[in-house]
């Protein structure tokens, strides 16, 4: 088996992490370059990252994500904000996300014309629909920063378990601007992986 296939059975849904043991800052730092480096929509790159080192920080959190003692026994919680209104060309965002690219008024004219047309087709322009668009998008950049952090024998725990608009208030955001998405526990496991369940390739995959 493969290294990147065996940290994939390694990686489970950690919901202890050891207090004691802490995720060495280079090695976090290679995990966040891993979520910079990873793949978004129009390439939009719509998601910020907070990370929460201190205990205070993560204590202060913990109480909004229904009490789970994931938020503060993790080395780092990673609270994964989206930006909203800004990604609705056209707005200065968008513009500087293109002109980084090519600084030309008719490319990003053309931008704009092409992801507008998309937003309207797919019925994302109006803010609940764009709050669920930016929210996959971080889901992505987690994936990414999920499978590295366990192809480093490091372990995770998604968290949706939380009280969004209070979580929301705690960091001081405005909703239309930015909303929170998902937050990630990354440490080292507390207690060993329980057994792990899941449907068969052939009740997953259909071939046509």
């Amino acid at each position: 088996m493969n290294r990147f296939l065996e940290s994939i059975y390694f990686r489970h849904s950690c919901k202890l992490f050891d207090e004691d043991k802490k995720i060495p800052k280079e090695v976090f730092d290679e995990i966040l370059e891993v979520g910079r480096l990873s793949p978004s929509s129009f390439g939009l790159e719509p998601t910020r990252l907070l990370v929460l080192r201190s205990d205070e920080a993560k204590a202060a959190l913990r109480p909004l994500c229904w009490n789970q003692p994931q938020i503060t026994s993790a080395s780092e919680v990673v609270v994964f904000k989206s930006l909203q209104n800004d990604l609705v060309p056209p707005s200065n965002y968008t513009k500087q996300s293109t002109f980084r690219r090519k600084p030309d008024l008719g490319a990003y004219q053309a931008f704009c014309d092409r992801l507008g047309g998309y937003l309207r087709e797919r019925g994302l322009d109006s803010y609940e629909s764009l709050s669920h668009w930016s929210a996959k998008q971080a889901y992505i950049m987690a994936t990414y920063m999920v499978a590295y952090a366990s192809y480093l024998q490091i372990d995770t725990c998604y968290i949706e378990g939380y009280e969004k608009k209070a979580v929301e208030e705690l960091y001081g955001l405005d909703p239309f601007k930015e909303q929170v998405s998902l937050i990630v526990c990354f440490g080292y496991r507390g207690k060993e992986q329980q057994q792990r369940y899941r449907i068969s390739l052939d009740d997953l995959v259909e071939y046509r």
